[in-house]
């Protein structure tokens, strides 16, 4: 079991690089960079690893996850790249390592890192003259459900603004209230509130949109 910085236990969020042996295209088609995302999302559900960005070149990975434990993401990363190994020897017909080294990881600690780091990775293929812009790639997740970041945490924003409307429809309705009524009256908003996020899990972002107030007094209700 390799030996980890003491600071990765500060944060469950990590920047993984993997590269090919001498940075050799070990990418190099389509059907090797599906296969490799394949691996990623299958092994993630059996690690208890979140993806969170992802971006495959010709010849090394950049992966973005978040794990409780920090042994998870050893096991995970062994997984992907030892299955992925074997199947590109047999495909080739050669024998050796594929891969250089061991991944390198780095930790993330703040919500600023985090938003750097996606950009970062979905950058890559511009940065290498190999699209214009970084959705135009259709090896990264840059075109997956959009990733928000609140309060330190990042999920996924996905399309729920119809169960959103009609939560608060019939919230109004069974509580007799009117939509002006509901934003001056606290103790109903924030039933309101608790019942979109914590029990629907719609981002306070999208609340925000939805009610027409500040966002800023949204969290603090929410927090309160």
């Amino acid at each position: 079991m390799p030996r980890f910085p003491r600071s990765y236990i500060q944060t469950t969020y990590f920047h993984v690089i993997t590269q090919g042996l001498n940075k050799s295209y070990i990418f190099d088609e389509k059907e090797d960079i599906e296969y490799y995302i394949e691996l990623m999302e299958s092994i993630a559900k059996k690690e208890n690893i979140c993806l969170l960005a992802y971006c495959i070149m010709n010849n090394h990975a950049h992966i973005l996850l978040q794990t409780d434990k920090i042994e998870n993401l050893s096991k995970y990363m062994h997984k992907i790249n030892s299955k992925y190994a074997k199947y590109y020897n047999n495909k080739h017909k050669r024998v050796g390592y594929v891969f250089r080294d061991r991944y390198k990881s780095e930790g993330i600690y703040s919500e600023e890192q985090l938003c750097n780091c996606i950009n970062y990775i979905h950058n890559n293929p511009v940065k290498a003259g190999l699209c214009n812009q970084a959705k135009e790639y259709p090896y990264s997740d840059c075109n997956s459900e959009n990733k928000i970041i609140e309060n330190g945490y990042i999920f996924l924003d996905v399309d729920n603004e119809d169960i959103g409307q009609e939560i608060i429809e019939e919230f109004l309705i069974e509580n007799n209230l009117k939509i002006n009524e509901l934003k001056n009256n606290e103790v109903k908003l924030k039933e309101l509130l608790l019942l979109l996020k914590r029990d629907n899990d719609i981002s306070l972002r999208k609340i925000s949109q939805f009610l027409q107030i500040n966002r800023e007094r949204v969290r603090k209700l929410y927090k309160n």
